[in-house]
């Protein structure tokens, strides 16, 4: 299995770190970029390990989702040997809002 960071994923990453960094400090905001990646790594050996998210049953693809730090969610799904990271959705932010990103 091949881990493949879309777009808007790279770009939710991105923006948490620029987040953290700006309200804690930069310590802080690496260690939560890389508590993400290291938690998608995992997905490379066990790619069914995060339960299916039900909320993005209607978008053609069966996403699945794997929490982090309690507060943060890797939006995936797994086609051939391949696992797709979709999004990472900070949790405090409108459900709604986070699912309305996903294509």
């Amino acid at each position: 299995m091949k881990i493949l960071w879309l777009e808007l994923a790279e770009e939710d990453l991105d923006s948490i770190y620029r987040f953290y960094a700006e309200k804690n400090s930069g310590n802080f905001a690496s260690r939560i970029y890389n508590q993400i990646l290291d938690a998608a790594d995992d997905l490379i050996h066990f790619p069914q390990m995060g339960p299916i998210e039900w909320n993005l049953s209607e978008k053609g693809e069966e996403y699945r989702s794997l929490l982090v730090r309690k507060y943060f969610k890797i939006i995936y799904f797994i086609e051939d040997d391949y696992i797709y990271i979709a999004a990472i959705w900070d949790c405090w932010q409108n459900p709604y809002t986070n699912i309305s990103k996903v294509k």
